[in-house]
């Protein structure tokens, strides 16, 4: 029999193109705008019934064009991106999706890995187009993610020193409640990851165009976009395993997946609204004071925490 895991990349995608019309919806709600619209009106139906596969016609629309390879580029400006989509394909298995997943003993630090090759190969791939916009770009997300990686990589071991292990099904749980401190730092790393405010800056673009992807047209853009519906869903998915999940089975475990995802994925629209984009300079320093800290402090709770739950729980 099929371990469920293979289907993961597949629902990865689908489930991606709905968050993604969940960011759009969220985001247009909190500007007082309607946003795409899940069911249009008659009078409109000849044109289309709802927007909510959108994304996914932007991604269709984008591998019918010409895709246009600027000479000065090298060989990595193909490979980057297509490397970065079978990176971000890959970490979908590790990741369970509603408790379906491959189950290693270290599978939290394939995770990591996994992530930070999609990153570095969009870098690359970006960089080599010898783009000024491209190098600003990746000037940018280099300096985010070295001060990004030490808070998540924290945030998340913080729950691997409770639960005693490096798998993430085995330390899946409501764990909100367990350690607050670590699932703030994991929900501001997966900001940054994702580009959204205030941590948008490596692709601004009323800056630098669109930064590392400046260069980039037709399917190679189309694969780009195809990484970032990918990658939302991936880390929203691991933020509701490791925070939001409540053991089930069946189709309750798809429910409570669902609906957390959905929840996840609205809160990150919420935050891109609500903030204007920081500076590079204030995103490292910021990351580094005071998401460093709050990782930091989730470490220690991870250690004491136990200690004062039950200290309390005996004189109650």
């Amino acid at each position: 029999m099929i371990d469920p895991a293979w289907l993961n990349p597949l629902i990865a995608f689908a489930v991606g193109i709905v968050l993604s019309f969940n960011l759009r919806k969220v985001f247009a709600r909190v500007q007082s705008r309607r946003g795409p619209l899940l069911w249009m009106p008659a009078a409109w139906q000849d044109i289309n019934h709802s927007k909510l596969l959108q994304p996914l016609y932007d991604i269709v629309k984008l591998f019918s064009k010409q895709t246009l390879i600027p000479h000065t580029s090298t060989a990595l400006f193909i490979w980057g991106p297509v490397l970065a989509l079978i990176c971000a394909l890959s970490v979908t298995l590790f990741v369970p999706v509603a408790g379906n997943a491959f189950d290693y003993s270290f599978s939290l630090v394939v995770i990591f890995y996994l992530l930070i090759f999609v990153t570095l190969f969009v870098i690359m791939g970006g960089i080599s187009s010898a783009s000024l916009f491209a190098a600003m770009g990746g000037v940018r997300e280099v300096e985010l993610m070295l001060a990004n990686e030490i808070p998540f990589i924290l945030g998340t071991f913080a729950l691997a020193i409770t639960y005693n292990t490096l798998s993430v099904r085995d330390m899946m749980g409501f764990n909100l409640l367990v350690n607050p401190l670590a699932a703030i730092a994991v929900f501001i790393a997966i900001l940054v990851k994702l580009h959204v405010k205030p941590f948008d800056i490596p692709e601004a673009e009323s800056e630098i165009v669109g930064g590392l992807t400046t260069e980039y047209s037709g399917k190679l853009l189309g694969v780009l976009e195809t990484v970032k519906l990918v990658m939302l869903f991936t880390l929203s998915a691991m933020f509701v395993d490791l925070f939001l999940w409540v053991p089930s089975a069946g189709l309750m475990s798809w429910a409570i997946f669902i609906l957390a995802i959905l929840l996840v994925s609205g809160a990150i629209g919420l935050t891109n609204a609500l903030f204007a984009r920081f500076r590079i300079d204030q995103a490292t320093k910021w990351l580094f004071k005071v998401s460093t800290l709050i990782s930091l402090l989730a470490i220690g709770w991870a250690f004491v925490g136990p200690y004062v739950l039950s200290y309390v729980g005996g004189v109650i």
